[in-house]
């Protein structure tokens, strides 16, 4: 049964360590929720270490700035554990096996051009669509400028191909400029509808919460929390790992997707 609490100092006393979803829960990309810092900074100092989970096609080094910029301190958030970098871990496996090799043509779909997963793997790394493609990874997409439509267009004819492509966000949903709009994962999704090959890495699968776990020192998951807004991704892929779960019901993705899995707690914001 599903506990409602007004106040994240009403459970702290059920967990040792906490898993954080970052878009919809700590900021939305560009602004500090009111009491997410409070919140965190309650947690450092009851000594509870806290690791940021996300579904973000970049690896760490982005999202840590990102963070700081936005006022997140060290002493705050002790790691970052990022889809993106699982995505990297699986790319350097695949070059490793010769599935993947240098110079081959990569389709790089991500938000300002990052590039940060594919830098230095020796890749010919591509913005636009091209026929001789040997792999799509798609960490982002920019639904300010282009639809859904946009990429199903674009991609169509590679997925026809059976070219494989890497999603390295899951994610149905993101916030544009304070609103809600279509995600990464929903251009996967439609990819693989239209024949191509998908490999996704990221929440609610297994390894990045085993990731998670093990950046905040192997706690025992029954007393880790794993605050998010999405029920699929946070609540689902956290209960399946053993973690208690918050679902934060004003994030973007608490009404988006269908998950039978009910979390052990909710509250409307994160407030101390």
């Amino acid at each position: 049964m599903t506990r409602e609490i007004q106040r994240l100092s009403q459970i702290m006393d059920r967990f040792d360590a906490v898993l954080i979803d970052q878009f919809g829960v700590l900021h939305d990309g560009q602004t500090v929720f009111d009491g997410a810092i409070p919140c965190l900074e309650a947690l450092r100092d009851t000594r509870k270490p806290v690791v940021a989970l996300t579904n973000s096609g970049r690896t760490k080094a982005p999202n840590i700035k990102r963070l700081t910029r936005l006022g997140f301190s060290n002493d705050l958030v002790s790691d970052v554990v990022t889809s993106g970098d699982l995505a990297r871990a699986l790319i350097q496996n695949k070059l490793e096996a010769g599935i993947l090799r240098p110079g081959n043509r990569v389709l790089n779909l991500a938000r300002d051009n990052d590039s940060s997963v594919l830098d230095g793997l020796g890749f010919e790394v591509l913005d636009t669509a091209h026929t001789e493609i040997d792999l799509v990874f798609l960490s982002g997409v920019t639904p300010e400028s282009h639809s859904r439509n946009d990429y199903k267009s674009m991609l169509k004819n590679l997925a026809r191909k059976g070219v494989p492509a890497i999603c390295a966000n899951p994610d149905h949903m993101m916030y544009v400029n304070g609103s809600a709009a279509f995600g990464a994962g929903i251009v996967a999704e439609d990819y693989q509808n239209a024949g191509g090959p998908v490999e996704v890495i990221g929440k609610p699968y297994r390894e990045i919460f085993e990731a998670g776990l093990h950046a905040l020192g192997s706690p025992p998951p029954g007393r880790t929390l794993m605050i998010g807004d999405s029920p699929h991704h946070d609540i689902a892929g956290g209960a399946a790992a053993g973690c208690l779960t918050l679902l934060i019901s004003s994030g973007v993705q608490a009404g988006a997707g269908i998950s039978e899995t009910q979390p052990n707690f909710v509250m409307t914001t994160l407030t101390l």
